[in-house]
């Protein structure tokens, strides 16, 4: 049986968390969204914030 590998994102968890963030505020500013839509990406980006602050912190 031969098995597929599987892609490996090179970015470190940091980087991906920052690249979404990116990506969520890019989309709360370009097309027009309902006010339910611009809610979840408030919200998403708010929790990706508090992701990327406790990845750049260093382990104590």
């Amino acid at each position: 049986m031969t098995t597929i590998p599987m892609p490996r994102d090179p970015r470190t968890p940091l980087q991906q968390a920052q690249d979404q963030l990116t990506a969520t505020r890019t989309q709360l500013i370009g097309t027009r969204l309902s006010r339910a839509q611009r809610t979840r990406l408030a919200d998403r980006i708010q929790d990706l914030t508090v992701k990327v602050h406790n990845l750049e912190q260093p382990a104590a």
